[in-house]
């Protein structure tokens, strides 16, 4: 018998919710891990739900989580959205008080296995898909807007964080200005075109000529690949899987400027300087979280070149002495963007792999 629930989840002192699907304890287990999956933008976390037969038979236990803004999940004020279009830190600061509430309220509320003394069985994982990463690093990158006993509801269980392939966007990082930009196309007119365009390009498969140059000459920018994801997709699949809705109230309209003050600001200090690589916050917040950094090798050049930036920047605070948190990178060969739903397998070795 299925246990496969869905809920609404409180995050704040305001009623807002998160909508959730969970796969539900595992059947006579009392270590299984509880992976929490947060989606990227435009694509809901339904995109995950071919991962739910294979999860029990793994000892894990998945929460997919749809954002708010997307379905299910309470929508954000036109205050609180315009406090994320100006690339306020309140806004990122909110998101991490709210994720971690959220999982605070489940560990409370749901029989999960706490983490061993051993790290190795039982836990939590919180895994951020594309600009999703933002989520769990969200996390790390405030503790000062923590409250302690929020902190200490959580620490006893919180054994991982995955960046699934995130973007450069979702660290702030420069992109290479001779690389195409697929929110500045010039062929594209008008924010439809653009939105229109997105999901073929996130979905490509891509060939770049040698991820090891670590440099714009050993990537595939082109416009789109030879196949993608999107038109695998039937209506019925859409319907569910893709928000048209939700990313263009959230994230589109950051993406078109050409300021892009969203990841300038707020992305550039919480996840790059604060999150990953300010030293008092790898000490002092969650000190013992792994950190997994997932590589879709087929994946966009933009995935590819914060997997080249969080590869150069580990190196550097390493050989400085600085103790920074470490970063371990797992690719998965050959995988698209969407390889949780192309090769739902595939992407559960790459989980298990990291596990």
């Amino acid at each position: 018998m299925s246990l496969q629930t869905t809920g609404l989840a409180p995050v704040n002192d305001k009623g807002d919710k998160l909508f959730y699907t969970d796969t539900g304890p595992v059947p006579d287990s009392t270590d299984y891990k509880t992976l929490f999956l947060f989606h990227g933008s435009a694509f809901t976390g339904h995109t995950f739900h071919r991962l739910i037969p294979m999860a029990a038979a793994n000892n894990l236990r998945l929460v997919i989580v749809n954002r708010r803004d997307y379905p299910g999940s309470t929508k954000y004020t036109d205050e609180e959205l315009q406090s994320l279009k100006e690339g306020k830190q309140e806004f990122l600061e909110a998101v991490g008080r709210e994720t971690l509430t959220f999982l605070s309220w489940y560990v409370k509320n749901h029989d999960i296995p706490k983490l061993s003394a051993d790290r190795k069985l039982g836990g939590i994982v919180v895994l951020g898909w594309s600009l999703g990463a933002a989520t769990p690093l969200a996390m790390l990158a405030y503790p000062e807007t923590i409250p302690k006993e929020l902190y200490d509801s959580v620490e006893p269980y919180l054994k991982q964080a995955v960046l699934y392939d995130p973007p450069l966007l979702a660290f702030g990082y420069d992109q290479p200005p001779e690389l195409y930009n697929p929110f500045t196309d010039p062929d594209l007119k008008t924010p439809e075109e653009v939105f229109a365009n997105f999901g073929v390009w996130v979905s490509s498969y891509y060939n770049h000529p040698d991820l090891s140059t670590r440099s714009p000459k050993g990537l595939d920018d082109r416009k789109r690949g030879p196949r993608f994801t999107v038109e695998t997709m039937t209506p019925e699949d859409m319907e569910v899987c893709f928000s048209a809705e939700s990313a263009q109230r959230m994230e589109f309209p950051m993406f078109v400027r050409a300021s892009f003050a969203f990841v300038d600001s707020i992305c550039a200090e919480a996840c790059l300087n604060r999150a990953l690589w300010d030293e008092k916050c790898a000490q002092t917040v969650f000190p013992n979280l792994e950190i997994v950094h997932q590589v879709c090798t087929a994946s966009p050049w933009y995935t590819a070149w914060a997997y080249f930036e969080n590869l150069r920047l580990l190196e550097e605070h390493k050989a400085a002495g600085h103790k920074v948190r470490h970063i371990r990178f797992i690719e998965i060969p050959g995988a698209n963007h969407f390889v949780h739903w192309d090769d739902p397998k595939a992407f559960m070795d790459a989980i298990l792999e990291g596990l």
